[in-house]
């Protein structure tokens, strides 16, 4: 199936009115994460920059950051999944590890600073395989977890991660323990 057929099957959760064909929305979506755009602010700049592929994905007109935003946010991430899944069937989950920092929400007391966490996710489990308490640097920490591991637990496996994980030093130990990464 092509891209275009499977984006078009996922159900729009948008009313009726609707300025962009929701299929248009992803494929831009997914071609500016191609093109190493790291946040959904980045998509609206990456379409207001090359004009040139919206009619190729069925838009008049560059949609916003809130246009995006928003359809990230009401759409079923199942739906997408599937759609996904269709057009990629030798996409292995088992094989992709994540990795994500949050920040906890109302950590900061006083002078105390805000609570940093690092968790490393099994994307087909949807559960995490580590976490830690980020002090210092984010990277450091995922070192740190990425060493507890061990080589059997990156054999073979994908990390990925936003942009703020793609440092040199840590793209060398997922290599060295059998994994890959974007960057390497």
């Amino acid at each position: 199936m092509k891209l275009k057929e499977a984006l078009a099957k996922v159900p729009d959760p948008r009313a009726q009115n609707r300025q962009y064909p929701l299929w248009g929305l992803l494929a831009l979506i997914l071609v500016a994460f191609l093109c190493r755009v790291d946040s959904l602010r980045g998509v609206a700049r990456f379409a207001r920059e090359n004009p040139q592929l919206l009619p190729l994905l069925g838009l008049r007109k560059p949609p916003g950051h809130y246009t995006v935003t928003t359809i990230l946010h009401r759409l079923d991430p199942q739906d997408l999944q599937e759609a996904l899944r269709s057009v990629f069937p030798e996409a292995d989950l088992a094989t992709v590890l994540v990795v994500d920092g949050k920040v906890l929400r109302n950590s900061r007391k006083g002078n105390a600073p805000q609570v940093k966490l690092v968790e490393v996710l099994a994307l087909h489990l949807h559960t995490t395989l580590a976490q830690a308490q980020a002090e210092g640097r984010e990277s450091e920490v995922l070192l740190e977890l990425l060493g507890r591991l061990g080589a059997e637990g990156l054999a073979g496996r994908l990390v990925v991660g936003d942009a703020g994980y793609l440092y040199p030093k840590v793209a060398r130990e997922v290599v060295e323990k059998g994994g890959t990464t974007s960057s390497s």
